[in-house]
C-alpha cells in the first residue's frame, strides 16, 4: 500500500494490493463492508462520490463491473438520509436497506427498505413502530420463516425501546430469551443455526456473553462465551464467520470459555480454540475473511510475533491451534448429523464411515479438551487410531469444507 493511492478500498490479489475499480470517493472515506447479491457486488459507508449527472451520491452503491466504476442504486441516497446500510451481509433472499429514517425513491419515510436487486420498497411491518427520529435500525434478515430485527427501535409492543423482535408474518414477536438486554453488532446463519455477537452479558440477563447460538426457541451461552479478564468495560464481539467448518469470532476479549485468546477464537459446536500468535499494538481484531481457502484478519495490530504486520495478516498455521478450552456437552445443532463408527480389530481403532466422498477433516478430543488426533481424506472413510492414548472417552467430529458437520464417541 505505500506505493498504491486508495481511499477506503482497495483489492488484494494474493501476492499484492490494488485499488477496487476508481475511487468511490476522492478523499478519505470508511467502507462499513461489501456483500454479494445476485452476483454483483455491492457496498456501504461513510462515503459518497458524484455521479456522471453532477448529483452526490452517498454510502450504498453497487459496481459496474465493466466500466470499474461505481454507481447509485435505482435513486440517489443523499448525504441526509439516514438509511446508510445494506443488510444482511450473508446470504438472503432479499436486501435491506437500514438506518435512521429516511427515504428512498421519493416514498414514504421508513427505517427499513426491502431491495429486491431492482426496486425499493418500504418494509410495512416497521409502520406498526411508532415513529422517533432517532428510531435505529442495524440489521434485518430472514431465519426459519420469520423476519428479525436489530438496532435500537420504539417497542411495537409495548412501552420503551427494543434491541432485537422479529416480524411472524403477521405480527410483531419478541425474540424468546432475549430479555432486550444488550447491543448486537454481528449475526451469521450457520448449519441452521442463529449466532449473534455484540455487547451483553448474561449478568445482565443476556443469553450468553458477547456471543450466543439460537434455534429459533431456544438459547445456548457456547460453553461459557467470551470476556476480557480482568474486567474491562469495552470487551465486546465484532464479527462473525467461519473457516474449515468451525465458527470465528473476533472483537474485544482474552478469553474464550476457559481458554487463554487474542480477540479470535473458533468454536466447534462444543469447544473453543484460540490461534497461536503473539500480537502487539491495540487490541482488537475487527473481521475476518476467507479467500482461497486461507483466511484473513483485520484489526489493531502492527506486528505479530515479532514481524511487522499493519491492521492486516493471513494465516498461514495450518492446522496449529492454540489454546483450547476444555470440551462442553455439544449445542443442539440441526444441520449436525451422528458419525458410522466400527471397530476394527485391535483395541482403539475405529473406521469411520463417511456419508459421501469431499474434503474431510475428523479431529478426537479427549475428555479435558486435548485433541488426540487429527486426519484429512477425500474418501468415504477413514480409520482412527487411538491405541497409543490413555483409556476413556473420546469426542469424534468430522467437517466437510462445504460445511457439513457429523458427531460420535468412542470410549478407549
Amino acid at each position: 500500500m505505500d506505493t498504491l493511492e486508495a481511499h477506503g478500498q482497495a483489492q488484494w490479489n494474493g501476492t499484492r494490493w490494488d485499488s477496487l475499480a476508481n475511487r468511490i470517493t476522492p478523499a478519505e472515506g470508511q467502507t462499513y463492508w461489501f456483500l454479494r447479491y445476485q452476483g454483483e457486488l455491492y457496498s456501504c459507508g461513510a462515503n459518497g462520490f458524484i455521479t456522471p449527472e453532477g448529483d452526490v451520491n452517498w454510502s450504498l452503491a453497487r459496481l459496474n463491473e465493466q466500466t470499474q466504476y461505481w454507481e447509485a442504486l435505482e435513486c440517489l441516497n443523499s448525504p441526509s438520509n439516514g438509511l446508510i446500510q445494506l443488510v444482511p451481509r450473508f446470504p438472503n433472499p432479499v436486501l435491506y436497506a437500514t438506518g435512521y429514517p429516511g427515504s428512498l425513491c421519493d416514498q414514504e419515510t421508513n427505517s427499513v427498505y426491502v431491495y429486491d436487486g431492482s426496486t425499493f420498497t418500504p418494509w410495512t411491518p416497521f409502520d406498526q413502530v411508532e415513529y422517533d427520529s432517532d428510531n435505529y435500525v442495524g440489521s434485518v434478515f430472514d431465519y426459519k420463516g420469520k423476519t428479525y430485527v436489530s438496532g435500537d427501535y420504539r417497542d411495537p409492543l409495548g412501552p420503551g425501546y427494543s434491541t432485537f423482535m422479529r416480524w411472524s408474518g403477521t405480527e410483531w414477536e419478541y425474540v424468546p430469551g432475549w430479555n432486550n438486554t444488550g447491543v448486537l453488532r454481528d449475526f451469521l446463519i450457520h448449519n441452521d443455526t442463529l449466532y449473534v455477537t455484540g455487547l451483553f452479558n448474561t449478568t445482565s440477563g443476556a443469553p450468553g456473553n458477547l456471543v450466543a447460538s439460537f434455534d429459533g426457541d431456544n438459547w445456548s451461552n457456547m460453553g461459557g462465551g467470551l470476556s476480557w479478564v480482568p474486567s474491562y468495560p469495552y470487551a465486546a464481539g465484532y464479527s462473525l464467520g467461519t473457516y474449515q467448518g468451525d465458527l470465528l469470532v473476533t472483537g474485544v476479549f482474552n478469553k474464550a470459555g476457559n481458554a487463554d485468546v487474542h480477540c479470535i477464537a473458533s468454536w466447534n459446536g462444543q469447544q473453543w480454540c484460540g490461534f497461536p500468535g503473539d500480537f502487539e499494538g491495540t487490541n482488537v481484531i475487527n473481521s475476518t475473511a476467507v479467500w482461497r481457502d486461507t483466511l484473513y484478519i483485520c484489526g489493531g495490530f502492527t506486528a505479530i510475533d515479532g514481524v511487522p504486520m499493519k491492521q492486516v495478516a493471513q494465516w498461514i498455521g495450518g492446522d496449529a491451534v492454540g489454546n483450547c478450552s476444555s470440551v462442553g456437552i455439544a449445542e443442539h445443532n440441526s444441520g449436525v448429523r451422528p458419525l458410522s463408527i466400527t471397530p476394527l480389530e485391535g483395541s482403539g481403532v475405529w473406521m469411520i464411515k463417511l456419508p459421501e466422498q469431499g474434503n474431510w477433516t475428523v479431529t478426537a478430543y479427549d475428555a479435558t479438551g486435548k485433541l488426540a488426533g487429527h486426519w484429512r481424506t477425500n474418501g468415504a472413510t477413514q480409520p482412527i487410531d487411538l491405541s497409543e492414548h490413555w483409556s476413556g472417552l473420546y469426542l469424534l467430529r468430522a467437517t466437510e469444507a462445504s460445511g457439513a458437520v457429523l458427531v460420535g464417541k468412542v470410549l478407549r
